[in-house]
């Protein structure tokens, strides 16, 4: 009786352990609502809580003391990021509804960016086609 007792227990463990493993590696798919992936203070992972905006556009940090590094040297930082990450915070320059170039003054939030428009016509066509994503 004591040998299942000990093998329900083990089992029990394993089972919990893996529940763990499965909600973490879970959690690492799901996708960030970021620019850019790493922090270009330190380099590490980003978190959507800290950002900064830079050329119209978010920069995001792993923490509020990177904020405050990125804020006195702004273009040294960029220029430690990769390419992609630099592509990622530079703004769209056509409209994504019409294709006309921009207007810095009209722009929604969407996934952790900044998108600018050309009209507002456009900004609420954008709105309308993602407002159920």
């Amino acid at each position: 009786m004591r040998k299942l007792t000990s093998l329900l227990v083990v089992l029990m463990s394993l089972s919990v352990f893996a529940a763990i493993a499965i909600a973490a590696i879970a959690a690492d798919g799901e996708k960030k609502a970021v620019t850019n992936k790493k922090c270009p203070i330190n380099g590490g992972e980003v978190n959507e809580k800290y950002r900064a905006e830079y050329n119209g556009q978010f920069v995001y940090f792993c923490c509020s003391g990177c904020v405050e590094d990125f804020k006195k040297n702004p273009e040294a930082a960029i220029a430690k990021l990769s390419a992609e990450d630099q592509a990622a915070i530079k703004i769209n320059e056509k409209c994504p509804v019409s294709g006309e170039p921009i207007s810095k003054a009209l722009s929604v939030e969407y996934e952790g960016r900044k998108v600018y428009f050309c009209c507002e016509h456009c900004v609420e066509q954008f709105k309308k086609e993602h407002a159920t994503r």
